[in-house]
C-alpha cells in the first residue's frame, strides 16, 4: 500500500506527529486503563442524557486502545491519522492480528472507501463542532459496542 507507506514516512518526519520508540507495555496498560475510565464516563453521560458528549468520550475510549497497541509496538502518536496509518501498516505487514474493520469503523483514511454510515471520528466531529445536542441513540449504542470490542482486542494484543 504505497499511500500508507508514504503517509507513515510523512508521520515519522515530525516528532509532533509520530515517534518510533521502545515498546512500552506500562504505557500500553495506562492507555487501556484510560479507555476503561472513559467508557465509565460514557455510561454516566448516557444516564444523564448528555448524549453528544458521551459520543465524544466514546471516541477517546477507542482511541486510547489504539494508542495502547502502538505503545506495545514502539510508537508514540500525537496525530490521529498517523495512529491509524501505523495500525494499518502493522496489520498489512502481518505484525498485528487486528481486524481492519474495527479500524475502519473508527476512521477511514481513504475517502473513496467511506461507508454509508459515519465513522466514529466523523460522528465525534459532528457532535463536537455541530450545534445539535442530541444524537441517534442507536449510534451511541453502536459506539459503545465498538468500544468494548476494541478494548477486548487491545487487552489481548497488549498481553501477548
Amino acid at each position: 500500500m504505497p499511500q500508507t507507506d508514504e503517509h507513515l514516512k510523512w508521520c515519522l518526519k515530525d516528532p509532533k506527529r509520530l515517534i518510533k520508540a521502545k515498546p512500552d507495555l506500562d504505557l500500553a496498560q495506562k492507555h487501556i486503563k484510560k479507555s476503561e475510565h472513559n467508557y465509565g464516563i460514557v455510561q454516566t453521560l448516557e444516564k444523564l442524557r448528555i448524549y453528544d458528549w458521551a459520543l465524544n468520550v466514546g471516541f477517546y475510549a477507542i482511541y486510547h486502545c489504539f494508542l495502547a497497541i502502538l505503545a506495545k509496538y514502539g510508537y508514540e502518536s500525537r496525530n490521529q491519522a498517523c495512529t491509524i496509518t501505523v495500525l494499518l501498516t502493522l496489520i498489512n505487514e502481518e505484525k498485528l492480528d487486528l481486524d481492519k474493520d474495527l479500524v475502519a469503523q473508527f476512521d477511514i483514511l481513504d475517502a473513496e472507501k467511506s461507508m454509508s454510515s459515519p465513522t466514529v471520528r466523523e460522528s465525534r466531529e459532528i457532535s463536537t463542532y455541530g450545534v445539535e445536542t442530541s444524537i441517534d441513540l442507536q449510534q451511541l449504542k453502536r459506539i459503545k459496542e465498538l468500544i468494548l470490542k476494541v478494548q477486548r482486542e487491545a487487552i489481548r494484543i497488549v498481553q501477548r
